[in-house]
C-alpha cells in the first residue's frame, strides 16, 4: 500500500472514532428531494463538475450495451442511498433492471421510488445477498470512501463474486491522503475527527491502493482521479477558501443562483478538458507514481499536482473471464 501498511489501516475504525455508523447513516442521505431528479437536470446541470460522477457511470453503461446488444442488463448499485443516481441510469435506459443496497432503511425507502426495481437493506460489509455471477455492472458512487479499511477488500471480493464473467465494474471513490494515524480520534476539536463526523470518511485512501485493492480481481480498464481540487461545486470552494480571501469576496459580489451555476458548469468543463488531456498524453491509467516523468522538472511537478487527487477518483473495471 502507498501510504501505510495494511495492519495500519485496519486499525482506523468508527469505532475508534466513538461513531455507530448504523445510526450515523440512518438519515443523513435520506434526501427525498432526489426523487426524479433525473427528470429536473437541464444542460447546465449535466455539463457541471459534480455530474461527471454521473457522466462516466453512462459512458461505462454505453459501452456494456454495445456489448450485450438487446439483452436486458441487470445492474447493482451498492451503497444506493436514496437513489440519485439510480434515477440517472434508468432515465439512460427504463428497460435496466436497478437493483440496490443500503443499510439506511430511509434511505431505501427513497431509492424504491426512484425507479429501483428492488431496493434493499443490507450492510455491504457483511456480504450481498445476491447470487454468483449475476449482474452485469456493478457500481458504487460515494461509498469505499465510507468503508473502514479492513472491510474493503472483502467487499470488493463480494462485488467480484456476484458480477457475470466479462461484467463490468464502475466506482467513483473518495480519494486522498488523509493523516488519520496523527489525530486524536477522542478530541472533539481535532480536525481529523471533525471530518470523519462531518462526511463520514472514514477509509479514504490515495487511487494508487484503490487500483491495488481491485487489480487482483479485476482488470483496469479506466483509473484517474479529478484534477480540480476541491472538487464538485463552487460552494466548496468558497467554504474551504482553498482560493483564498482574494477570490471569495470577489465572488461575493456576483453570488446569485445563476453565478453558482454558471461557475459550476465553467469547472465541469475545465476539468474535463484536463482530464481529456492527461488520458491522451498518458492512457487509461492516470495513476500519479505510475505516470512516467518528462524530465523537465517544472512539467513533472504541475503533472503530479493535477493528478494527486485530493477529493475524488474514477475507476472503471471488468471481470475477467476466466474467474
Amino acid at each position: 500500500m502507498a501510504e501505510r501498511s495494511l495492519q495500519d489501516k485496519n486499525g482506523i475504525t468508527y469505532e475508534l472514532f466513538e461513531l455507530d455508523p448504523a445510526v450515523y447513516y440512518q438519515e443523513r442521505y435520506a434526501h427525498r428531494d432526489v426523487v426524479g431528479i433525473a427528470d429536473k437536470e437541464g444542460s447546465a446541470v449535466r455539463s457541471s463538475l459534480a455530474y461527471q460522477k454521473a457522466r462516466q457511470l453512462l459512458e461505462t453503461l454505453r459501452l456494456l450495451k454495445r456489448e450485450a446488444g438487446d439483452r436486458r442488463l441487470q445492474v447493482l448499485e451498492v451503497g444506493c442511498g436514496s437513489g440519485a443516481f439510480g434515477s440517472r441510469v434508468k432515465r439512460f435506459d427504463s428497460h435496466i433492471q436497478l437493483f440496490g443496497v443500503d443499510m439506511s432503511s430511509s434511505c431505501i425507502e427513497i431509492a424504491k421510488r426512484n425507479g429501483f426495481d428492488e431496493a434493499v437493506v443490507y450492510d455491504a460489509a457483511e456480504g450481498l445477498p445476491y447470487g454468483d455471477d449475476q449482474f452485469d455492472l456493478v457500481y458504487t458512487i460515494d461509498f469505499f470512501g465510507h468503508i473502514e479499511f479492513r472491510s474493503k477488500d472483502a467487499i470488493i471480493a463480494d462485488i467480484h463474486r456476484v458480477t457475470k464473467p466479462g461484467g463490468l465494474g464502475f466506482h467513483g471513490i473518495e480519494t486522498g491522503a488523509i493523516d488519520y494515524w496523527n489525530c486524536n480520534p477522542k478530541d472533539p476539536n481535532d480536525p481529523i475527527r471533525q471530518y470523519v463526523y462531518t462526511e463520514g470518511h472514514i477509509g479514504v485512501e490515495p487511487l494508487e491502493d484503490i487500483a491495488d485493492r481491485f487489480s487482483p480481481l479485476f482488470e483496469i480498464i479506466q483509473a484517474f482521479p479529478f484534477p480540480l481540487r476541491p472538487l464538485l461545486h463552487i460552494q466548496n470552494i468558497r467554504n474551504s477558501r482553498h482560493w483564498g480571501d482574494e477570490f471569495n469576496d470577489a465572488f461575493a459580489e456576483i453570488d446569485s443562483p445563476k453565478s453558482r451555476m454558471a461557475a459550476n458548469l465553467i469547472l465541469g468543463w475545465i476539468n474535463r478538458y484536463l482530464t481529456d488531456q492527461l488520458l491522451r498524453a498518458y492512457g487509461n491509467q492516470l495513476i500519479r507514481t505510475r505516470v512516467p516523468k518528462s524530465g523537465h522538472q517544472g512539467l513533472d511537478r504541475f503533472i503530479d499536482t493535477l493528478l494527486q487527487g485530493s477529493g475524488f477518483s474514477m475507476t472503471t473495471v471488468r471481470k475477467r473471464m476466466m474467474d
